[in-house]
This record gives structure tokens, sequence and C-alpha cells, in this order.
């Protein structure tokens, strides 16, 4: 297929091309176990695109979804790597100041990445207690099931770390240097 938007950001990236090749069968739309959820599933969001509402996609929250499970890649005729379209435009979102109607999911998605960053692994308590920084009802509304997991020994306090943290931490730098076009 043609590239019908030729100066369009989003299919300038060698990666995102992919979706010219997209027959909109709907398999990944179809396998998407969040999908009823998302303003647009991954066919229409490809749709969107191609049809130069590269904006619209911005805004979307249909990356801020994506669990990354990769049954649509599974299912793809097309092999589009759906899951990694989403990661990319995710990136771009963020680069652009762009925030989905549902504001919350980049602020949980930063929590987590600074948690890595730091102890080189993620620990539940450390993430959500800097999302809830940002969201306190969210805590508040957790503190239940919280405190349940840690009567049972399944919530960690203190941080996981990796054995060489600063490994993961510069690593982490070096993909914020080579920012969402990298």
């Amino acid at each position: 297929m043609n590239d019908p938007h030729p100066d369009d950001p989003f299919l300038a990236h060698p990666d995102c091309r992919h979706i010219l090749r997209c027959i909109q069968c709907g398999a990944c739309s179809g396998s998407c176990p969040l999908g009823a959820e998302m303003d647009y599933a991954p066919r229409a969001l490809f749709a969107l695109i191609r049809d130069g509402d590269f904006a619209g996609a911005l805004k979307s929250n249909t990356p801020w979804y994506c669990v990354s499970c990769y049954q649509c890649m599974d299912r793809c005729p097309q092999e589009i790597p759906v899951a990694d379209i989403m990661y990319r435009l995710k990136q771009m979102a963020v680069a652009a100041g762009c925030r989905p109607r549902i504001h919350k999911l980049p602020d949980f998605y930063r929590a987590f990445v600074e948690d890595v960053g730091r102890n080189g692994r993620m620990t539940e308590s450390h993430v959500m207690a800097r999302y809830s920084l940002k969201h306190p009802g969210d805590a508040a509304a957790n503190s239940v099931t919280a405190l349940k997991l840690l009567a049972r020994g399944r919530l960690n306090l203190f941080p996981n770390r990796s054995r060489d943290p600063g490994h993961v931490a510069a690593l982490t730098a070096r993909c914020r240097k080579r920012g969402p076009d990298a």
C-alpha cells in the first residue's frame, strides 16, 4: 500500500510503517482483552492513523490500555508488531505532551519507570506510593487490599533491588537520552 500521508510523524518512523500492511481484518481487536475499554480498538486506531488523524491517535487511551499480552501479534495475518507500535505511540504521546482522557495511566507508567530506574526492579509498594502522591483517592481506595497483602506477606515495603541497579539506571538513562524516536 502506498504511503497516504508522507509527512505524518508516526509513519515516518520505520517501526510504525508496518500499519500500512494492515488489511483491517480485526484479528488484533478481537483478541485484545481490553479492547472494549479503548477509545479505538487497534484496528480502528490504525485506520485513524492511516486516515491522517495522528493527533486523535495520540490523544486516544488505546496505547495506555495495552497490556502487552501479544495476542494481537500472534493472531495478525500480516505479522504487524501491534504491541510495539503501542509502545511507540505512548512514547510519542508523552513527547508531544498529549494526555489521554484517562489521565492516570501515564502517571502510573512514570512511577514504574522511576522505580525500575532506581532499584533495577519494581517494588509494588514503592510504585503505588509514588503514584498515590498524584492520586491520593486511589491510595485510599486500595488501602484495604494493601493491608491484606501486607498481612499475608505478599507486599514488600523494602525495595527489591537487582544485583546491579546502576546498570539498569544507566540503560534507562541511555533510552531517555535517545528519545522517543530512537
